[in-house]
């Protein structure tokens, strides 16, 4: 339901534009969704493995659907070479369970507890981890969402990421208890991808890397509530799982339908105003107001903004990071605490980077107002598809005592009838655990909205004919009054706090660079000589710095030994088939 109910309005949107412009588009888009469906109804490793694969090549085709345009190749091959690593795990990984049980029915994998199952256990955990953008396999993420065209951007973020998830769910589902130590490498990789995540979205220059890396933030938020599942089933609490699967599946509803609208908006954006660029985006909901609608509530919504999915989400997966008081293993008390605050400044951060989406982007006043071709803006597909997505990310809160009977029912074969408990009745909501904390999303649809009627009628029976007498005065911009153009905040001066705070974090670079002798020059007359210096500031990926750039020598060596290898000769083909197939044959042999 989640999965697919996000995938109607991406179509829709791709219907806007028509087949002419975009041909065999369509088709990229529809593979993905068969992948994601034999993914999602695969009761054997050939048929789980077989849609893996075949995810993985929708994912490369779609990614490099405009190769020729800069970055996009670069972008497949990534999405294509963390696609085939991921697939290499879950190979292993089954290969390794299936040996052990004598059988690849998933239903018959965990039957024999062990070393090697818990190896089984740690190779699947860690191919559906590269698919969903867990750090370190983050790097192929970000480029890839951007460079997929138009609203295969939605169909990649809101639908195909969600069978990695679901990957991870079933794997605990049918494999029960991990190692300690793995439950603890989650909760720590869960933390730092939510925290790495929004820290580059937060001062990221381009509204697609934003929406991008904010997959990443969110891969790692679900991820915690997944890792608290986990120490639910390796201390034996049945109610521990119930909250931690709670939690992750609220926040997969939320960044399913939040990122499909701001990906659908984000490229209505790109047609209508011809750019991406955060510092050239002012007044969008001015210019286009359904996609300004896009923008604002998806931007809430990831936000955790109150009456949105995101704030029901969030507190349910805080409040399961909070119960590790019940956990009796230190180390896991200790991770899951890690875990827990890295989570909460995550939130706040959130907040600061969708403040700058929908302040300045949304309704910010454009220094140089563009031209707008509304042709995508005017389309019903667009409006319905935007309308769809909105309602979602505000009404699951408005009804989230529904949403989590839906949810209960479908992890009840994990976590039991422990589900329950997440009802305190009526419309709130409590983390499984009684008398511990309650919140009802629903009631807050009805006393926000009534404080504001009541401070609004109060404001206006106290104040008179005063209330709508309005003293209007020109803005203080800069310490100057009425200063024209670009002296005010841009969306890369917001974000330079972010930079500043979390430099060590973001390898926050500052450099003076010297300009070309014309570009400080304005009218035609030469510029004065201190305008030819230019301030920089540029942050890096930490792990791409220390992890993957290392590795990049030895990569191009393997490559380079790889390609004497494919000669084209047939005979040497063949040759290469006799080896492999002699290997397997003395293998089978040794096991039986």
């Amino acid at each position: 339901m989640i999965t697919f109910g996000v995938a109607v309005p991406a179509f829709l949107v791709g219907l806007t534009r028509g087949g002419a412009s975009r041909p065999r588009l369509g088709s990229a888009a529809a593979l993905v969704g068969l992948a994601v469906g034999l993914v999602l109804t695969a009761n054997d490793l050939f048929t789980l493995l077989a849609g893996w694969e075949l995810l993985g090549f929708s994912f490369y085709l779609a990614v490099g659907y405009d190769r020729r345009r800069a970055g996009r190749g670069r972008a497949a091959v990534l999405a294509a070479g963390f696609s085939k690593t991921s697939g290499a795990l879950l190979l292993l990984g089954g290969g390794v369970l299936a040996a052990q049980s004598g059988s690849i029915a998933l239903s018959e994998l965990g039957r024999h507890p062990g070393a090697w199952t818990a190896l089984g256990y740690t190779l699947l955990l860690a191919g559906f981890a590269v698919k969903v953008g867990l750090v370190p396999a983050h790097v192929w993420l970000p480029p890839s969402y951007s460079a997929a065209p138009g609203p295969v951007r939605a169909l990649l973020a809101g639908m195909a990421v969600n069978a990695g998830f679901y990957g991870l769910w079933r794997t605990l589902d049918v494999l029960g208890a991990p190692p300690t130590w793995l439950t603890c490498a989650v909760l720590l990789l869960a933390g730092v991808s939510a925290i790495l995540g929004i820290a580059h979205a937060a001062v990221h220059a381009d509204l697609r890397g934003l929406i991008a890396w904010s997959s990443v933030e969110n891969a790692g938020v679900i991820g915690a509530g997944f890792a608290v599942a986990l120490v639910g089933e390796t201390i034996g609490s049945k109610q521990l799982v119930a909250v931690g699967l709670l939690a992750g599946t609220l926040q997969v509803i939320t960044h399913a339908a939040a990122k499909s609208l701001l990906f659908i908006s984000a490229n209505a954006v790109e047609v209508g105003l011809g750019t991406t660029d955060l510092d050239q985006l002012r007044g969008v909901a001015r210019t286009l107001p359904f996609t300004g609608v896009g923008l604002v509530v998806g931007g809430l919504t990831l936000a955790g903004m109150p009456l949105t999915a995101g704030f029901a989400s969030e507190w349910m997966t805080l409040e399961a990071l909070m119960q590790q008081f019940r956990v009796g293993q230190l180390p896991l008390q200790l991770c899951m605490a890690v875990c827990g605050i890295l989570v909460a400044l995550t939130i706040g951060v959130s907040g600061i980077a969708f403040v700058r989406l929908v302040g300045l982007t949304a309704f910010g006043k454009p220094a140089n107002p563009r031209p707008a071709h509304r042709e995508a803006e005017r389309s019903w597909t667009h409006r319905a598809a935007t309308g769809l997505l909105a309602a979602a990310c505000l009404g699951v809160a408005a009804v989230a005592p529904l949403v989590v009977v839906m949810i209960a029912a479908g992890i009840r074969p994990i976590a039991g009838t422990t589900t329950n408990g997440a009802l305190a009745g009526g419309w709130v909501l409590q983390p499984v655990f009684a008398d511990f904390s309650a919140l009802s999303p629903t009631l807050l649809w009805i006393v926000i909205p009534a404080y504001v009627v009541i401070t609004i009628v109060v404001a206006i029976v106290f104040s008179g004919r005063r209330f709508w007498r309005v003293r209007r005065t020109p803005a203080w911009t800069s310490g100057s009054e009425g200063a024209p153009g670009r002296t005010g905040y841009t969306s890369y001066g917001f974000a330079n706090p972010i930079r500043k705070v979390l430099a060590a974090l973001l390898m926050t670079r500052h450099e003076l660079r010297e300009l070309s002798p014309d570009a400080g020059s304005s009218g035609g007359r030469p510029a004065a000589a201190s305008a030819r210096l230019g301030y920089v500031v540029d942050v890096t990926d930490v792990v791409q710095r220390y992890l993957y750039r290392p590795l990049l020598p030895a990569v191009r060596a393997v490559v380079a030994a790889a390609r004497k290898l494919q000669s084209g000769r047939l005979d040497a083909y063949m040759a290469y088939m006799l080896i492999a197939l002699l290997a397997v044959i003395v293998v089978v042999t040794a096991l039986a």
